[in-house]
């Protein structure tokens, strides 16, 4: 097997030198490593030019994190595919770890790694599980790696800040030509491809000997309050895109006869999160409606979906 790593980048000159860096250290080279810029204002050019054995992608306008993403695993020409955030670095042994996985464990379909902080000491994610609310939670955040103990296992979901499929998957992950689903532009759209994988049947585990490292600094903080005001703090259109991705998330894989439990928790969050972002900013209420005809791609994705469940 190889592999090719894709990383999507946006404004992101602090951190561009060290991932490559790590990308192009690795003890198993990858087979082509893609970047796909969303129309950086910063200096992200003059590192990429640093590095003349990448392939690159520089997009006029910033067309969100699903649709880069898509374009660089388009171009990519392998059997699994690292699809990564421009503020991480790997381990040098990264890729021998993943190959080494999917080989001992051909059904895989979707691997997500151990991803520490940048004090290689924290937890980041450990994997991605679905909370009562149906919301993602990442397994193991903000816990010291030395206290905890998580071996290969299956997860729910994988965390978007780097995540390897397999070829197989993401063909059968795709839908009107789309891995990602380019109508989140942002946020939420590694919880509803993980999500979608699960109901397609496909395999996705955690490997805690594939190591990377993550900046994250918009989730530092330590609990679920300051998160929730963090998102409160976020420009309008980002808090936009949470709400709506939330929606064509449950729209698209929400299954009355697997999760009717969970409805009572999914009504009393929502009632709290969803409230408080509408009300900081009512005007999302006005971008709901104008989006409804995303709304309405998504039921016939979730039509798509359920044809191959």
């Amino acid at each position: 097997m190889n592999i090719s790593a894709v990383v999507v980048s946006f404004n992101s000159e602090k951190f561009l030198k060290e991932n490559f860096d790590s990308l192009f250290r690795q003890t198993v080279a990858f087979k082509e490593v893609i970047v796909v810029d969303n129309a950086s204002s910063d200096d992200s050019q003059a590192v990429m030019d640093m590095f003349p054995m990448l392939k690159k992608t520089v997009l006029p306008v910033n067309v969100g994190y699903a649709a880069a993403a898509n374009l660089g695993i388009r171009q990519a020409d392998s059997d699994l595919v690292l699809v990564a955030n421009s503020d991480i670095f790997l381990a040098d042994d990264f890729n021998r770890r993943v190959l080494e996985f999917f080989s001992g464990h051909p059904q895989t379909g979707l691997l997500s790694p151990l991803i520490l902080r940048f004090d290689r000491e924290t937890i980041d994610s450990a994997g991605q599980l679905c909370s009562r609310a149906l919301y993602p939670r990442e397994a193991g955040f903000n816990q010291k790696l030395a206290r905890t103990c998580f071996g290969e296992r299956e997860v729910f979901s994988v965390c978007g800040a780097a995540t390897v499929f397999s070829r197989n998957a993401l063909e059968k992950l795709k839908i009107d030509n789309e891995y990602y689903d380019e109508d989140f532009f942002m946020f939420w759209e590694d919880f509803d491809i993980g999500w979608r994988a699960k109901l397609l049947g496909l395999k996705t585990f955690f490997a805690p000997a594939a190591v990377v490292y993550h900046f994250r600094s918009a989730t530092l903080t330590k609990t679920w309050w300051s998160r929730f005001f963090l998102a409160l703090a976020r420009p309008a259109p980002l808090r936009f895109h949470l709400v709506k991705n939330r929606y064509l998330t449950l729209i698209k894989n929400f299954r009355l006869a697997q999760f009717w439990w969970a409805l009572p928790f999914v009504i009393g969050k929502d009632f709290l999160w969803v409230g408080a972002l509408t009300i900081r900013s009512p005007k999302i209420i006005i971008a709901m409606v104008r989006s409804r005809n995303i709304f309405k791609r998504a039921l016939k994705k979730r039509a798509k979906i359920k044809k191959h469940e």
